[in-house]
């Protein structure tokens, strides 16, 4: 029986590509390099800043832009800086997303945010959102070893929640959710509302032998809670 859900945040429970690509675009004018639209980011993330930063560091080579003398360092703080001070206005919650995970909390299962995002930006959003009691922990970058796809993040989701691995389930919109949660052996529950670096979620887990994708997290509830009452 599952007793602990952990979600991903962007892409699983909220639309936030056009906030994230702004903040880009923000990034990108303050050092007088090319700004990526929306559809340009979108294939970037998943993987965190760091690998968003790596990423559009080889967009901007490739668009002959001189960014050798940029150190990736700076650039990541500069991007989380400029997001921090962002409002959150252009980030929605997916229908149902929230209200799904409030039925589970009162069927009894345990909710964690586990995600790639910096854990402080996380955490203001879902309070700035009055949504950081629906969750009993948030695990963010930062807040483990190791980001997703390592499994660092669902372990410490399960040992502070106290539950073995066949208790938990990811759920996620992206290959990193997917395969930390089969390096960390949990139930993966997949959603194709979100980011899977430009390639199809569906097609992509039936290659790789994931075999649960919905179409998003309130489907992904109501089925967890249907198990609960068998």
């Amino acid at each position: 029986m599952i007793r602990l859900a952990c979600f991903d945040l962007d892409g699983t429970l909220v639309s936030s590509l056009p906030e994230i690509a702004e903040g880009v675009r923000r990034l990108a004018r303050a050092h007088g390099l090319p700004e990526p639209a929306d559809e340009v980011v979108g294939v970037m993330i998943g993987g965190g800043v760091r690998v968003l930063i790596e990423r559009l560091m080889k967009w901007w080579r490739a668009a002959g832009a001189p960014v050798d003398g940029f150190s990736e360092d700076a650039l990541l703080r500069s991007l989380v800086e400029v997001w921090s001070e962002m409002d959150g206005s252009r980030i929605s919650a997916y229908p149902g997303a929230f209200e799904g995970v409030r039925a589970l909390r009162s069927a009894g299962v345990a909710c964690w945010v586990v995600t790639n995002k910096e854990e402080p930006l996380a955490r203001v959003f879902l309070e700035g959102r009055g949504l950081a009691g629906l969750f009993n922990g948030v695990i963010g970058a930062g807040g483990a070893e190791r980001p997703k796809p390592a499994p660092d993040m669902i372990e410490r989701a399960m040992r502070e929640a106290g539950v073995a691995p066949a208790e938990c389930v990811m759920v996620g919109d992206s290959r990193n959710d997917a395969l930390a949660a089969r390096a960390a052996g949990v139930r993966a529950m997949l959603v194709e509302t979100g980011y899977n670096e430009g390639v199809s979620l569906a097609a992509w887990a039936a290659a790789e032998d994931f075999h649960e994708v919905q179409p998003d997290v309130a489907h992904v509830c109501a089925q967890l809670i249907r198990e609960l009452k068998r």
